[in-house]
């Protein structure tokens, strides 16, 4: 790796072609952006000072070629080559010689432009290199961009040309980028999370795609990897703005955050098998998926296709949850995927996918696999090895459907203490108020399930806060209760002290006394009887008086209805 300040003559001049790989994601930049790009080096044009444009990550080919592929930076390479291409447009024809090969690439009579854009984009791009009439109503894309740098450069240069080629120069001898230049054997995704470490990291499914695609188009050649590009990618990952949002979406895996894309790929590669925990990591997934397909012919490639679109689809439809999603308890999926999503337990996924796939035509083998899950997830708070765990669970599999259930629980119980008295233990002291507010909620659901009266009420929305009836601050109400530390952590934490709010208790009062808290005052708005149409609130509000034994007394309650709905004893009987 070799990294240097440059300006945009030593960057152009030092190859005959820049390739943004075919299959690399479209153009998005918009008019904030332009407007920045332009302002920015506007701004240090007139005050004839140095402006930072960023970096742009280059990698050289192999063999006498001579060109590079644009690993990172194509948004800010294409727009600053697209303002430039503007301003050499308004040059005297003599004076055009200057910069003419920063803009095409040799032989120049073809004009063909030097970089060479994407599948998404090559069109659109290589029309504003030919001079072609161009539709000056568009304002988003690479024609936008277009259009946008016209009308700046108009009204902030009114035609003077000598000011334009003065501006021209400007950008073209200041050294404003960082290239990062990588050799044809350095894996980009290690190199880039290793200078981007405190930012946000490279989405590995970019390049994954990339090193898929190029595989293919050396193996079937360019036409047909278009058609397999449109059935196995584009259409699944890229086919509107609705999809790239959904697998562009952050979301947590281990501690950190990825995209679901990424999210998806990394359990792909667990299904296939070339992911192992114990020596690889999501820094290095675009790596494993080059060196698992290197060998590949035309079939295993297919095939391999073919698999990231079942598990892909399979994926795209697992539920979404928002605020207005209704929940009820009857709808055993619903259930599992919002303990899922709740505890973000990411790492079963790989799991989930295989068993949806697997048990597609067998529901109640899936119901039953999918609630043994849901009790472990739910139950078990040694989770640290759940990545490792869950990748023995896919890879031992059995592949008689009727054996899944059964080795489910003989792997669950062999590795993990999951008993009614670890539980019962568990819903005695509870610190995480996210776990406190799942088990409340779907106890709350149960209960209405089972009442006959309320069947009306029988979905809910999960916009529920938890509170603490004894509070956690104790100490100047709550004294004689709480009598001292130890006594008022254990009362404090336990599920029977815990209930659901529509809304959070104001701080005046959450620290309040029993009675205040509970029918509330003059001042507030929210107090504990506003949610007593919750049927575990209907048992608190004749309640005088809220101390140690009435706390005892609710945490065996709720403990029972626990075990109603999560029968843990289903890990003891094998």
């Amino acid at each position: 790796m070799e990294a240097k300040e440059k300006n945009f003559k030593e960057i152009m001049s030092n190859e005959k072609k820049f390739i943004i790989p075919f299959f690399q994601r479209h153009y998005v930049w918009g008019k904030e952006d332009w407007e920045r790009l332009f302002n920015d080096l506007y701004d240090s044009f007139k005050n004839n000072k140095d402006h930072f444009l960023g970096s742009i990550i280059l990698k050289r080919s192999l063999g006498d070629d001579n060109f590079a592929n644009v690993i990172d930076g194509q948004q800010r390479l294409t727009t600053f080559s697209i303002l430039f291409k503007i301003l050499y447009d308004k040059l005297d024809e003599e004076d055009k010689e200057d910069y003419i090969s920063c803009l095409y690439q040799k032989p120049l009579k073809q004009r063909l432009p030097i970089i060479q854009h994407s599948m998404l984009d090559i069109e659109k791009y290589n029309e504003l290199f030919t001079n072609n009439a161009i539709n000056k109503g568009i304002k988003e894309g690479i024609i936008g961009c277009h259009n946008f740098f016209v009308e700046k450069v108009e009204e902030t240069f009114n035609d003077n040309i000598k000011e334009i080629h003065k501006f021209l120069d400007f950008i073209y001898e200041r050294k404003v980028w960082i290239t990062v230049s990588l050799n044809a054997n350095e894996d980009e995704q290690k190199i880039f999370d290793s200078i981007n470490s405190t930012g946000e990291p490279l989405n590995a499914t970019d390049i994954i795609k990339n090193a898929l695609f190029d595989k293919t188009i050396k193996i079937i050649g360019e036409t047909e990897a278009t058609k397999w590009y449109k059935k196995y990618w584009g259409d699944i990952f890229e086919k509107d703005n609705t999809e790239r949002s959904f697998w562009d979406k952050k979301t947590t895996i281990g501690r950190i955050k990825r995209a679901k894309s990424e999210i998806f790929f990394h359990a792909f590669a667990i299904i296939e098998g070339f992911f192992d925990p114990n020596k690889h990591n999501l820094q290095n997934m675009s790596l494993l998926y080059k060196e698992h397909t290197k060998n590949f012919g035309e079939q295993e490639l297919k095939n391999f296709f073919e698999d990231i679109l079942k598990y892909s689809e399979i994926y795209r439809k697992f539920p979404i949850y928002n605020k207005e999603s209704l929940f009820s308890f009857e709808k055993w999926e619903d259930r599992f995927f919002h303990i899922i999503e709740q505890t973000k337990t990411n790492t079963v996924l790989p799991l989930i996918l295989i068993l949806k796939d697997k048990l597609n035509c067998e529901k109640e083998t899936l119901k039953e696999c999918l609630y043994i899950l849901e009790i472990f997830i739910l139950c078990n708070k040694e989770n640290k090895n759940y990545n490792k765990f869950f990748v023995e669970v896919v890879k031992d599999l059995p592949k008689e459907n009727n054996e899944i259930a059964s080795y489910l629980k003989n792997k669950i119980s062999n590795t993990y203490e999951l008993n009614k008295q670890h539980v019962e233990k568990l819903l005695k002291y509870i610190n995480n108020n996210n776990t406190a507010k799942i088990i409340l909620f779907w106890i709350e659901l149960h209960r209405e399930d089972k009442e006959k009266d309320f069947k009306d009420k029988t979905e809910l929305k999960y916009i529920y806060t938890l509170e603490h009836l004894m509070p956690q601050k104790w100490q100047t109400h709550w004294e004689e209760v709480g009598k001292n530390s130890d006594n008022a952590k254990k009362l404090i934490y336990q599920i029977g002290n815990m209930t659901l709010l529509k809304n959070k208790l104001n701080a005046t009062i959450q620290n309040q006394t029993w009675d205040i808290k509970l029918n509330g005052n003059k001042k507030v708005k929210h107090f504990i009887k506003k949610s007593a149409d919750l049927l575990i609130n209907k048992e608190l509000i004749n309640e005088k008086d809220w101390n140690e034994k009435n706390i005892e007394y609710r945490t065996t309650l709720l403990t029972k209805e626990f075990f109603e709905i999560w029968n843990v004893d289903i890990f003891e009987n094998k």
